[in-house]
């Protein structure tokens, strides 16, 4: 009597997993048949806003270094010195202040050149000190450091070489970026609408939305580095602004 009472027991524990087993696998069941239909009466389309925008301020930063090696450290701060009054005139001929000009600090350092020997042998040999400084320029006279960026091979006539080119700033992205995912929004419910009418239904409430990289191009339109959450180009005066969203609209 009592191992029948035991095997009873295990009969009704073991109905009771597989009754719960049921009970579970039904939820789950309904849950992605719910979200299939979900999902199934929906649709996802893209939306693409630009225009163009205008470069209203600009940052001008320039590594300046001694074009020629110089015995001692002095030597070549006195040449960098040389260097960098012929730079300060340049840019107040074009019309900018002096103090417009943020000069950074002075350094210096030791300049080796590999010399080759005739047996495929080279070593580094000591040529002497070269000596730097940076200057920075900011300033919102566009055109003024357009003109003075096309002037620097007057520079480079002096053996003064400036690599580096002024970057084109846009001061208020984030007013033009929120007027672009506005615009794109109303582009996207405009491209569902098409989807619905090709479907026969209707574009019901917006389920989801995100927004993709925002993007400041030339206004050639062609990529520049990576900055500002897509590619923010600082190389061109006249730029394109751009955003894509990408939103989910119930189907009815």
């Amino acid at each position: 009597m009592e191992n029948k009472t035991i095997t009873y027991k295990r009969l009704w524990v073991f109905a009771f997993i597989l009754s719960l087993g049921f009970v579970i696998s039904a939820a789950v069941m309904g849950y992605s048949l719910k979200q299939f239909n979900s999902t199934k009466n929906s649709i996802t389309v893209k939306g693409l806003a630009e225009k163009p925008i205008q470069a209203d301020s600009a940052r001008w930063e320039i590594h300046l270094q001694t074009n020629n090696t110089s015995n001692t450290v002095a030597e070549a701060y006195q040449l960098l010195d040389e260097q960098m009054k012929a730079v300060q005139k340049f840019f107040v001929d074009r019309g900018f202040k002096k103090e417009d000009l943020q000069l950074g600090n002075k350094s210096s350092q030791s300049y080796y050149e590999d010399v080759e020997f005739g047996d495929g042998r080279s070593k580094r040999e000591f040529k002497g000190y070269i000596a730097m400084q940076t200057i920075v320029l900011n300033s919102q006279d566009i055109a003024k450091i357009e003109n003075a960026a096309k002037d620097t091979y007057l520079l480079d006539e002096k053996g003064i070489s400036i690599q580096q080119r002024p970057d084109y700033l846009v001061s208020n992205l984030e007013e033009i970026k929120m007027s672009l995912i506005a615009n794109a929004t109303q582009n996207a419910y405009l491209r569902a609408n098409e989807f619905a009418k090709v479907g026969s239904v209707k574009v019901g409430a917006m389920r989801s939305a995100s927004q993709g990289a925002f993007y400041i191009l030339p206004e050639s339109g062609s990529d520049s580095d990576s900055d500002y959450g897509g590619a923010y180009d600082k190389t061109t005066i006249n730029k394109i602004a751009r955003v894509v969203v990408t939103i989910n609209y119930a189907i009815e």
